[in-house]
Order: structure tokens, then C-alpha cells, then sequence
């Protein structure tokens, strides 16, 4: 059925879902991936804020870790609890960490000029709230392009109740974009010219082809259409991977995804986008995923 431009974007940019996968993994082929962020679990948390350098092209670059980690690790929090957090900044910079989709005090939310003043080079500010929801979450950075290079984690809350979600296995899976180009750059370029990372623009060539399967009045219609719009119809992202690779728990295109499940386990895939600009379509070829859970919410299957 057609989508709307709207709905696309509804469909494909939610921050996070839960999807059921039912299925044969061949185990014996399997291998782990190569990094996965630690995961976390009780009320007190310390967070450490550092500067890295990464390597996922064969260049090195400067990254943001959290505990020595990129993404930051998982945090496992329990609906009904209250949690402090701990986070100290040892970037030459003011950091912040968003916990996004969390319904909490204004002054917790971690958005500088906002809700807190920021986090300052050398200091610590100590989060507190409670837990009055459960779901698939993530944190982030709200201080300049810190989000782009690194400075994102996972935040999975179990329900204070039985989970109405039944299944054997629990696995998070942070997707994210890296770019080896400083994000004050990629901005840069953008500004001077909107479209300078989309490369598949139509042409002359595409118009002759677009007529002669289309018609001239129907091309015709359809180019002034998308001029309205002042964009292009390929522009679904301002950066692609002109300049983007995109990463998996932390690892990159380079490695190996698989991990290890069991024939006819029932997984319970907690996909988030941890993203600075990129939409994710997700599928697994020859497996059936049924979502059950969108932002936090349960939705119908």
C-alpha cells in the first residue's frame, strides 16, 4: 500500500522498539561480536565521562567513552525504583547526559540552558529520580556534536510487575552513525550547500528515462512537485554514506554481527536508534520479527 512521506517517517524513526524473532540460528556457525557495551544493573550508577580516539575506517579519530566504552554502557534499570546517577566529565568541555524518553523532573532532564546549567570540565553532577516507567530507552549527549562522536548508551527499565512480553532471550541492539569528518564540519558543509552529501540527484538522463515509461505530462508534474518542496526525492537524510559508516553495539560494518542464539529460541531485540541523522530499516532475512513494543510502550503485535 502507498505511505505517506509522514508516515514513512513515523515507521522508521522511532527511538525504540521491541520485535520478537522466532527462528532457526545456526549456532554452530555463530560467532560473537567483537565488543559489546558492559551492561549495568542497581540504583547507583557512576558514569565517567572521557576523551578517546577510535578506529573504525583505518583512521584515528576523537571519540567520546563512557567507562572507557562507545557506545556507553547498558543501564538496567526496575520501574518503581529511584536511581542516582553519578556522572563526571573529564572532557576540556561541558558535557551533559539526556535521558531520552524518561518522564522525570525538569531539572533531570540533562538539556544545558534548559533544565541544568550543564556539567562542567573536572566536575560531577549526581542525577536523581524515580523510575515511573518501563520500556526500551537510550541516553545521550546534549552539549554540541558530543551525540555524533560517541557520547550514547542503552537504558532498558524492566517493569515492576510480570513482563507482558514473554520470551528466552533478551538482546539490545544500539544503531548508530560514525563519521571519521569532525561533526562541526559535517555542519559546516551543510550550511553552505543543503544537499552537498546527496549524490543521487536526477538528471537530464533520469527525466528522458522518467518520460518515456511516464509520460511528459506526468514527469513534468511530479519534477515541479518535489521543486515545490525544495528538496529532492532521494533526500531522506541531510549526511549519508557519502561520509557515514554505521555501527552496531559499537561495531562497525567490518565485523561480525552474529550472536550466539539457540534453534527456536524466542529473542526479544530491543532496537535502538541511537543515531545523529540516519533512519534504519531492519530486517533479518528469512526470520519473522514481530514488533511488540514501540518507545517503551506495548503495542498491538
Amino acid at each position: 500500500m502507498p505511505v505517506s512521506r509522514r508516515r514513512f517517517f513515523q515507521g522508521v524513526a522511532a527511538a525504540g522498539v521491541a520485535a520478537l524473532v522466532e527462528g532457526k540460528f545456526n549456532q554452530a556457525e555463530a560467532e560473537t561480536i567483537a565488543h559489546s557495551p558492559a551492561i549495568l544493573t542497581g540504583t547507583h550508577f557512576d558514569l565517567a565521562i572521557e576523551p578517546h580516539e577510535v578506529d573504525f575506517t583505518g583512521k584515528r579519530r576523537k571519540a567520546i567513552k563512557i567507562n572507557g566504552s562507545l557506545p556507553g554502557p547498558t543501564l538496567k534499570w526496575r520501574e518503581g525504583d529511584t536511581v542516582t546517577i553519578a556522572v563526571t566529565n573529564h572532557l576540556r568541555e561541558p558535557t551533559s547526559i539526556h535521558w531520552h524518553g524518561m518522564r522525570i523532573p525538569a531539572e533531570m532532564d540533562g538539556v544545558p540552558g534548559l533544565s541544568f546549567a550543564g556539567i562542567a570540565p573536572g566536575k560531577t553532577f549526581v542525577y536523581r529520580f524515580p523510575v515511573v516507567q518501563n520500556g526500551t530507552y537510550w541516553y545521550h549527549s546534549h552539549s554540541g556534536s558530543q551525540e555524533q562522536i560517541g557520547l550514547i548508551g542503552a537504558l532498558i527499565i524492566e517493569p515492576r510487575d510480570k513482563d507482558p512480553i514473554a520470551y528466552d532471550r533478551d538482546y539490545v541492539v544500539l544503531l548508530s552513525d560514525w563519521s571519521d569528518t569532525d561533526p562541526d564540519t559535517l555542519y559546516a558543509n551543510l550550511k553552505k550547500q543543503s544537499d552537498y552529501y546527496n549524490y543521487h540527484k536526477r538528471t537530464a538522463g533520469t527525466f528522458i528515462n522518467d518520460v518515456g515509461s511516464k509520460g511528459l505530462r506526468s514527469t513534468a508534474q511530479n519534477r515541479l512537485k518535489w521543486g515545490r518542496t525544495d528538496m529532492t526525492p532521494t533526500d531522506i537524510a541531510d549526511v549519508t554514506s557519502a561520509t557515514y559508516i554505521y555501527l552496531m553495539n559499537g561495531n562497525s560494518p567490518g565485523a561480525n554481527w552474529t550472536a550466539l542464539f539457540n534453534p527456536g529460541e524466542r529473542v526479544r531485540l530491543r532496537f535502538i536508534n541511537g543515531s545523529a541523522m540516519t533512519l534504519f530499516d531492519v530486517r533479518i532475512p528469512g526470520l519473522r520479527m514481530t514488533v511488540v513494543q514501540a518507545d517503551g510502550n506495548c503495542v498491538r503485535p
